[in-house]
């Protein structure tokens, strides 16, 4: 079978015996796809390095059934100081999962993993930026990227443009006034729809993050200043919006917030 040569991301390592394991990579020319890692946990073992979770290395495979087996594979980044960090190194392990989550098998997916590079890069060498700024635009942008963009030009409602608190609803993708929002309340369908009821409070200043993150450049999703006290409302804001989306939390994300505390 022909070998192919894919640059790729380690987001997922499981052991299968005392020096194999299972890696998950990310590429941008084949989405998700799965390597048996054989002998490659000894630190003996010549692709150790290129195969730890977080490193993003030249791989050259043949696939045989369902795994791709390594015929040669090269780092390029380690992406080393996430783990010197406890702090880091769980939000990066979160945001890994959330790749993990998102990326299709096997399908090319070029976009998902320069966000993901551009976001370790942030955790591992932007300590000007604090954490929690680069795991909400993370987030935010994740969402946006694979099909969850919402409204933000105005009111969903009326149209109106929005110059003070207003309300995001999260599954139907929209902003509304707090006029609309009060509207609502009365309204028999929303009254009985469940999941139009979630509703998170977004403050002018977070609103223009969160415009800014929906339309950057990748390389520049992460260049906006946001107060210190507009932080933890972004966090939420960021947060629920995804995980709402993709219907379920991660462990990993659980885990974040206890080193946080």
């Amino acid at each position: 079978m022909e070998d192919i040569e894919v640059d790729g991301l380690v987001i997922r390592e499981t052991k299968t015996g005392e020096a194999d394991k299972v890696i998950t990579l990310l590429t941008s020319q084949m989405g998700r796809i799965t390597i048996n890692g054989k002998g490659v946990s000894s630190l003996k073992n010549k692709y150790a390095a290129s195969t730890q979770l977080f490193s993003y290395s030249t791989f050259l495979l043949r696939k045989k059934g369902n795994f791709y087996y390594i015929r040669d594979t090269y780092y390029i980044e380690n992406f080393m100081n996430i783990r010197y960090d406890l702090e880091k190194l769980a939000l990066a392990n979160y945001v890994c999962d959330v790749a993990c989550d998102l990326a299709p098998e096997s399908v090319e997916d070029p976009e998902l993993l320069q966000l993901i590079l551009n976001t370790l890069y942030a955790i591992a060498n932007m300590d000007k930026l604090p954490l929690e700024q680069i795991k909400g635009a993370f987030e935010f942008r994740a969402a946006v990227q694979e099909g969850f963009m919402p409204d933000l030009s105005g009111c969903g409602k009326c149209g109106c443009e929005l110059t003070e608190d207003c309300q995001l609803d999260v599954m139907n993708g929209r902003l509304l006034c707090k006029k609309c929002r009060g509207l609502l309340e009365t309204d028999p369908e929303y009254l009985q729809d469940e999941g139009a009821k979630i509703m998170i409070r977004v403050s002018p200043s977070v609103l223009a993050a969160l415009r800014y993150i929906e339309t950057a450049s990748l390389k520049r999703f992460l260049s906006f200043s946001l107060d210190k006290s507009e932080l933890p409302l972004f966090a939420v804001v960021c947060e629920r919006y995804l995980l709402n989306h993709l219907e379920h939390g991660f462990s990993s994300l659980e885990y974040y917030k206890k080193i946080k505390m």
